[in-house]
């Protein structure tokens, strides 16, 4: 009887052995094409459009940065043109000066590419947004060691905030886009991408913005804010088409997570037009209204 068990134990080696080969997969080169991030603001930061172009699906590199374009905003609402300046690096740059009239709320604009023989433009009407007005938190019991800046406690005291703000009244549907920081960092994983229509439901006119985008994921359980960490809140204002191209994103950068659930992968819209040449461009462009705030967790 050993003599057989030894028999059947090798077998069964020897057939996990054998399982050990790899196997490569050739994915082939598609078509190079334009990638456009262009969202800009109303604030008096600087203003910027990334360009890059894809690269190979197993490169292991970042993608490379478009030089040598010509990038042009058109307000078409008072007719005026805004040129961005290229860094080196496939950004480009426009800095708004003192009382610079550039974005400014209903009016309508037209990004303008042209590179290498081809020609690219996007269009977005620059929409309302309403205020931060603050911050409320949540918070585990306090520890009584922690009595100093940041301490090192075994259990530190941790805070999620709940943003405050009014879905504005009136006829038209608004859309936002918030987004979190811990001092300066934004959280910026794909189930923290926050964009909603009104306060985060239908017939929220005049009233609070309302559970989940005005609390949950919107800060990170496993990166949550500390007593004198700097909580800030943007809320961007976006469009309808640009609500339904990020809540796109959102489920393709999380259908590995979704299992059972996951949805045939796609390609994610955009909105950006080819005009002339051969080489065809992805990406998106919005121009929105921003509102900001910053509190420092107490």
């Amino acid at each position: 009887m050993k003599t057989i068990n030894l028999f059947f134990i090798s077998l069964i080696l020897l057939v996990f052995a054998s399982c050990k080969s790899v196997i490569k997969v050739d994915v082939p080169s598609g078509a190079t094409l334009v990638v456009v991030d262009a969202f800009i603001d109303n604030s008096s930061k600087p203003q910027k459009v990334r360009l890059t172009t894809t690269a190979d699906y197993f490169s292991n590199t970042a993608t490379p940065p478009l030089l040598g374009a010509t990038v042009t905003l058109n307000d078409l609402t008072n007719a005026k043109t805004y040129t961005f300046t290229p860094d080196g690096n496939g950004n480009y740059i426009y800095t708004p000066m003192l009382n610079d009239s550039m974005a400014q709320v209903t009016h309508k604009y037209q990004l303008n590419i042209s590179c290498n023989g081809n020609s690219y433009f996007a269009l977005s009407t620059l929409n309302r947004t309403t205020q931060v007005l603050g911050f409320v938190y949540s918070s585990s019991d306090r520890n009584p060691k922690d009595t100093l800046p940041n301490a090192d406690t075994a259990n530190p005291r941790v805070f999620y905030p709940y943003v405050k703000a009014i879905d504005i009244p009136g006829p038209v549907e608004d859309y936002y886009w918030m987004k979190m920081y811990k001092n300066g960092v934004y959280y910026n994983q794909p189930n923290q991408l926050n964009a909603f229509p009104e306060g985060g439901f239908d017939n929220t006119d005049g009233y609070p913005f309302l559970a989940p985008v005005a609390f949950i994921n919107i800060t990170s359980n496993d990166n949550p804010l500390y007593r004198y960490d700097i909580c800030r809140a943007d809320i961007y204002s976006i469009n309808k088409d640009t609500y339904s191209y990020l809540l796109q994103l959102q489920t393709q950068l999380t259908n590995a997570q979704n299992g059972l659930f996951a949805v045939t992968p796609q390609n994610v819209k955009t909105n950006i037009k080819q005009t002339a040449g051969a080489q065809k461009a992805i990406g998106w462009f919005n121009i929105g209204a921003i509102s900001s705030k910053s509190q420092i967790v107490l």
